[in-house]
C-alpha cells in the first residue's frame, strides 16, 4: 500500500479549523469536557465512516487497465482542481469558518450544548466541510485500491483515523493532563484560530491541492 499517498488526506483533515475551535471553545466552559469529546467523537466517527464508504467505493471502480485510465489519477486530479477552488473561494470571498469563534454568539452557543448537541456538530462539521470530503474519497481509494490483506487494510485505516481525528482530540487530552495549566495554551490557540486560522487554511487548501493535482497528473502521464 503507497502510505505516502494517504499523507496528504491526513493532514488536510487533521487541519481543520472549525472541529478545532469547537474542541476548544467547549473547554473553555465548565462541565466542557463531556460536550467536547462528543463534538471530538462526531468528528473521528465521521472521518472513520467516510473512509469506509469511499474504500467500498474504490472497490467497485474498475481497475486501470495496459493503455486506460487510471481512475483514481482522473479522481485526484479532479480532487486538487476542487481543493484549489476552495482556497480561492475562502481567500476571495473571506467567509472563513474559523473567524466565527471570535463572536460573542459562537462562545455562546458553544456555552449552551450539551453533548447530544456537541455530537451533533462534529458530524455536522464533517458533512459540510468540501475539503474533508474530498479528501476522505482519495484517502479511501488509495486504501481500496492497493488491495491489501484484510487486517493490512484495517490496521492503514485505523491509523489514518486516528492520525486525521487527532487534532480534535488534542486538546481535550492536553486539558485533562495539565488541569487549569492548560488555560494558556487553549487562550493562544483561540487567539491564533481566530487571527490566523484563516490564512492557515487558504495555505493548507493550496499545498493538498497542488499535491493532488500534480500526483494525478504524473499517474496519468
Amino acid at each position: 500500500m503507497d502510505v505516502v499517498a494517504l499523507v496528504p488526506a491526513v493532514v488536510g483533515i487533521a487541519l481543520s479549523p472549525l472541529v478545532i475551535a469547537s474542541v476548544v471553545f467547549l473547554l473553555g466552559h465548565r462541565g466542557g469536557y463531556v460536550s467536547a469529546a462528543a463534538c471530538a467523537t462526531g468528528w473521528v466517527l465521521s472521518v472513520a465512516v467516510a473512509l469506509v464508504v469511499a474504500v467500498l467505493l474504490g472497490e467497485r471502480l474498475p481497475a486501470p487497465s495496459d493503455g486506460g485510465t487510471d481512475v483514481r489519477a482522473v479522481v485526484e486530479v479532479v480532487a486538487g482542481v476542487l481543493l484549489l477552488g476552495l482556497a480561492v473561494w475562502q481567500w476571495t470571498v473571506r467567509r472563513l469558518p474559523d473567524g466565527r469563534p471570535r463572536s460573542a454568539g459562537w462562545s455562546d452557543l458553544m456555552a449552551s450544548i450539551g453533548p447530544a448537541r456537541a455530537f451533533a456538530v462534529g458530524v455536522a462539521w464533517f458533512a459540510t466541510n468540501p475539503k474533508a470530503v474530498v479528501l476522505s474519497l482519495t484517502a479511501g481509494l488509495v486504501v481500496g485500491d492497493s488491495d491489501p490483506s484484510v487486517a493490512a487494510m484495517v490496521g492503514t485505516g485505523t491509523a489514518y483515523v486516528v492520525f486525521a481525528g487527532s487534532t480534535a482530540v488534542l486538546p481535550i487530552a492536553v486539558t485533562a493532563a495539565l488541569g487549569h495549566r492548560a488555560e494558556p495554551i487553549l487562550a493562544v490557540t483561540r487567539r491564533f484560530i481566530a487571527q490566523r486560522g484563516s490564512v492557515a487554511l487558504v495555505v493548507v487548501l493550496v499545498v493538498l491541492g497542488l499535491v493532488q493535482f500534480v500526483t494525478g497528473v504524473v499517474a496519468l502521464l
